[in-house]
């Protein structure tokens, strides 16, 4: 049995312990109060791109003919392109140049942040500048090949799977890029690891549907090989290798 100096003892110990972890608890307290955060010098730049980027895309969503409603419908059913084709690209090309551009701009701007810690910079232009000229000069190789197989259905098809995933890619993954602005630093990079997974899939995604329309339009798996190593694969390698 412990006696009554023991346990006086013993609660006179514990209580000095508890006031040791106690001013131990409130002195880190302190500390990380006082603590500055890491400024980001690049914040009024990304909040002007991200009120841009939101008018934009809602000018896009009350003037665009339901422009995202059709993207979606071609994504999620193929049938759905006659919709597009029906209604023609070119009497919305407007909306649809547009929206490209917010896509590829957000690409641009996570590549510049992924390889070089900032989203807007020169290499962030010369990203989107690439990508722009990829897209339409891939177009008309499209619209040259269609021609001179006379495989105008085939081209006309590839076209709007081309003008789909391009815009659809960037507008997915951009709620990750643009909270990316405003979060604490060691959320970024949990960020821009789901835009990357986000980008590959929908990458991924791009090229079963592309090769989905090939094969329905019955094209040589020769020329299929051919157009998918120089015109898609290629590409990106290059870009990879550009960057890194």
């Amino acid at each position: 049995m412990l006696d009554t100096n023991t346990i006086s003892f013993l609660s006179k110990d514990s209580l000095s312990q508890m006031d040791s972890v106690q001013s131990e608890v409130l002195a880190i307290t302190h500390h990380l109060a006082n603590s500055p955060l890491p400024e980001n010098n690049y914040l009024i730049g990304e909040l002007v791109y991200a009120i841009i980027f939101i008018i934009a895309f809602a000018f896009i969503r009350l003037r665009g003919k339901n422009l995202f409603l059709n993207l979606l419908n071609v994504v999620f059913k193929r049938k759905k392109v006659e919709t597009i084709l029906n209604e023609g690209i070119s009497s919305n090309l407007f909306n649809y140049i547009l929206s490209l551009s917010l896509s590829f701009s957000v690409i641009s701007g996570c590549i510049s942040t992924l390889f070089c810690d900032f989203f807007l910079s020169i290499y962030t232009l010369y990203t989107f500048t690439a990508l722009l000229i990829y897209h339409f000069t891939l177009l008309f190789l499209i619209r040259l090949l269609g021609w001179t197989f006379n495989s105008q259905n085939t081209a006309a098809e590839t076209t709007i799977n081309l003008w789909t995933y391009h815009i659809i890619i960037g507008l997915a993954v951009s709620p990750f890029v643009l909270s990316s602005f405003f979060v604490q630093h060691f959320a970024v990079e949990s960020l821009l690891q789901i835009t990357a997974f986000s980008l590959a899939f929908l990458l991924l995604v791009k090229f079963a549907r592309l090769i989905e329309i090939l094969f329905i339009h019955r094209v040589s798996i020769l020329y299929m090989i051919l157009y998918l190593c120089a015109f898609e694969i290629m590409p990106l390698l290059i870009v990879y290798k550009i960057v890194v």
